[in-house]
């Protein structure tokens, strides 16, 4: 039986687009086993995957006895293949230690007083068969995109991944009970907007988001369906009180994942100030995106969007000064509803 782990001690997105990879590896090696060192974000979402045989947790804040234990559990095994592609210290060092074939790997870079510096160091990364240089947030010039970048690595195995190729997500909840549980809303074609804590720093947005959503969804004459989770924000809690009163405007609150991934599954389009599962999982559905950024970070996310999705960044400031709610739906409609 063929053996490969994966370092993921990070995010859900982060884990999301390795997912072709995945798949890639079980259709080839069906009876293989894959394990993923997961951290406490992606642990429970990770569980869910059944190409997935074993899920670790690894907890940063675990004490020392923990951390050794788990650090044994990892290294006492044989692999054929280990993705140590995460850039965290505990990774890099399982890895140094592990009795593995292959070892791929990702080597982040940056640059003090311009001399590079690299994590993991310039002696360290010589532990890797192959490895891929990713630049960090700080110090990106210029977009690299990191799933290609992953994918290239993958391709070391002889296979033919894509950059354009799906992720893979196989949701427990059925499209049948997913529509009959929310059919009435799902009738016609409708627009998904995720509203969480990203969204505060927007001009406007406790006095104005109502109205905007309002003129928006008069404008593109489909309905609106809002998600959030734990939202508890004054812009928030004010804007619920109002929807309350538009036939037009759903709210759901708190789903769990598997329910808003077929939510966004079945949107025209979804919006989000750059959720990432939102995103991600949009790998999986071919869904169309709109992203709401800053400009500043216009670089550092188009290095993680996915290239089989209709996605649009759009702009909540500029190098400057922060745009106002108005303008930022206002170029939704023209660019992506020709309103």
């Amino acid at each position: 039986m063929k053996k490969f782990i994966f370092f993921r001690t990070d995010r859900l997105g982060d884990f999301i687009i390795i997912t072709n990879i995945i798949y890639a590896l079980k259709k080839r090696y069906p009876n293989c086993k894959i394990i993923v060192v997961a951290s406490q974000y992606n642990y429970d979402f990770i569980k869910q995957y059944k190409l997935v045989n074993k899920v670790i947790l690894f907890n940063k804040n675990f004490n020392l006895f923990k951390k050794i234990g788990i650090f044994i559990e990892i290294i006492r095994n044989k692999y054929d293949v280990s993705f140590s592609v995460d850039g965290k210290s505990f990774s890099n060092l399982c890895t140094f230690f592990l009795n593995s074939k292959l070892k791929l790997g990702l080597i982040y870079k940056s640059t003090i007083l311009g001399i590079p510096f690299y994590k993991p160091n310039i002696f360290f990364k010589m532990i890797f068969n192959y490895y891929e240089t990713f630049t960090s947030k700080k110090h990106l010039s210029k977009i690299e995109h990191l799933p290609t970048k992953l994918i290239n690595l993958a391709n070391k195995l002889s296979f033919k991944i894509k950059s354009k190729d799906k992720y893979y997500y196989s949701s427990s909840v059925k499209d049948t009970y997913f529509k009959k549980k929310y059919g009435k809303n799902l009738k016609n074609k409708f627009i998904l907007i995720h509203l969480d804590e990203k969204w505060v720093d927007i001009l406007d947005i406790e006095n104005n988001l109502f109205d905007e959503i309002s003129t928006f969804q008069k404008k593109i004459k489909m309905k609106i369906i809002i998600t959030s989770n734990n939202n508890f924000f004054d812009y928030y809690i004010k804007f619920k009180k109002q929807a309350s009163l538009n036939r037009n405007i759903y709210i759901f609150e708190n789903l769990n994942l598997m329910f808003f991934e077929r939510l966004i599954a079945n949107s025209l389009y979804s919006i989000s100030c750059h959720s990432g599962f939102m995103v991600q999982i949009s790998g999986c559905n071919q869904t169309n995106i709109i992203d709401i950024i800053n400009k500043k970070d216009y670089l550092w996310y188009s290095c993680w969007k996915p290239l089989n999705t209709k996605h649009k960044f759009i702009f909540k400031s500029n190098l400057k000064k922060k745009i106002t709610l108005k303008k930022i739906f206002l170029s939704i409609i023209k660019f992506k509803f020709n309103v």
